[in-house]
């Protein structure tokens, strides 16, 4: 007999109000980076942004899961859910927002995400969680009241605006008009959308000193995709020349490649618990994989051991292996080389070459591999190549940009990544 689904008793959609129009102009602006892995706030603060962190770290696990009771979880909590019960948690939903249900661009999402993925009223994929539906432009409001709650709390005062940074779209990109919809229901007046390049370029400006007119390539390397945009950019004035992007070449693409060759690893006659009666095992694994990737950044080793490899005598043992950093640039090696072509094309565009460029800032923090770090150097030669604050670089950039009063560009210059000699 089927066990019928867990009913949804404490949502946060059903106690928030939209804006109401006197608090259009009141109290402080806030910026929110929402990402297909975390979620970033920044205000502000006495003329320099500030990251408001959130329980371990500047930014919140971007997942949205039903736990137990039928209570939706963000963040943290969410998080932990969803180690349990992949199947009652959504993550990526940034992706979910940005093409229609069953575009082929995002479905590396639909094949990694447990819950059931069905199309919503506007055409955008929407999740099954427990007895309810939640439509994408409703899992971005979730995440948006917890970046509004996490700043309100930090700022000890109400929050009503934010200002919030997209990837570069297309006109029929559905986007904008979903994260605009959904910082409605979360209460929230936008006061702007920021391309993420511009954010991350005059943020760059602000922090040092350089020719009063610069161009850049800002390489954006994410959780849920790769971004390649050529901007040009003054004090407070950007324009995006050319942009290419690809989700395929996302780092949860890397984590997947990696978690393929844990699985791979283990011994001839043992199976991992991670089947469809226990998919938690194979996300315990994928947690393991995606730890490991974070330490090669650091170091040429790291051990893998997770207790849950089940031989087929039903002995019990671990998951216990070494992956070294040759083996993670084995599998991160093609994906860089598409990145860098991607790179190449939107440089041809404007009929341009690498050493025709000022700098190169580097986004997200997959950009902080070796690998991709010395491939840069060799692909954008004697050219600059800043790794400034990857993770928070957009939203510090778009708090920046969230009022008109900003405080003047710091004296000191950025250290730039020595070039190819």
């Amino acid at each position: 007999m089927a066990q019928a689904p867990l009913h949804v008793t404490d949502c946060p959609l059903d106690r928030v109000r939209p804006p109401e129009p006197s608090t259009r102009s009141v109290g402080p602006v806030i910026a929110i980076d929402l990402g297909t892995a975390n979620c970033r706030v920044a205000v502000l603060h006495q003329g320099n942004p500030s990251c408001i962190p959130s329980e371990r770290m500047e930014g919140a696990p971007a997942v949205v899961a039903l736990g137990p009771g039928g209570r939706v979880l963000t963040s943290h909590p969410a998080r932990q859910q969803q180690a349990a019960n992949p199947h009652l948690a959504v993550w990526g939903i940034k992706g979910l927002m940005s093409a229609q249900y069953g575009d082929r661009r995002v479905k590396w999402l639909y094949d990694q995400l447990r819950c059931q993925v069905i199309q919503g009223d506007d055409g955008l994929p929407a999740v099954i969680l427990g007895d309810r539906t939640f439509t994408a432009r409703e899992l971005a409001a979730l995440l948006l009241i917890e970046a509004r709650e996490r700043a309100q709390n930090f700022l000890r005062q109400p929050v009503h605006r934010a200002v919030l940074t997209l990837p570069p779209t297309r006109k029929d990109d559905p986007l904008p008009r979903t994260m605009s919809a959904a910082a409605a229901l979360a209460g929230l007046h936008v006061e702007r959308i920021i391309s993420e390049p511009t954010a991350v370029a005059l943020g760059a400006f602000q922090r040092r000193r350089g020719k009063p007119e610069r161009t850049a390539m800002v390489c954006d390397w994410g959780g849920g995709s790769f971004q390649a945009s050529l901007v040009r950019y003054a004090a407070r004035q950007c324009q995006v020349l050319g942009t290419e992007g690809n989700v395929a070449l996302c780092g949860a693409e890397l984590d997947k490649r990696l978690l393929d060759l844990l699985m791979r690893k283990l011994p001839t006659g043992v199976r991992v618990a991670a089947d469809a009666n226990n998919p938690a095992a194979l996300y315990r694994v994928a947690g393991a994989a995606e730890f490991a990737k974070i330490q090669l950044s650091e170091q040429q080793e790291a051990r893998v051991r997770v207790p849950l490899a089940v031989n087929l005598g039903g002995r019990i043992g671990d998951l216990d292996v070494v992956l070294t950093r040759r083996e993670l640039e084995e599998q991160a090696q093609p994906l860089i080389d598409a990145a860098l072509t991607m790179c190449e094309q939107v440089l041809d565009q404007k009929t341009m070459f690498p050493g025709d460029i000022d700098e190169v800032l580097l986004v997200g923090n997959q950009c902080r591999m070796p690998l991709f770090m010395q491939r840069a150097q060799e692909f954008f030669v004697q050219v600059p190549i800043y790794l400034d604050e990857p993770g928070p670089a957009v939203v510090l950039g778009a708090a920046r940009l969230s009022t008109s009063s900003s405080s003047p560009p710091p004296s000191s210059p950025g250290t730039p990544v020595p070039g190819r000699r």
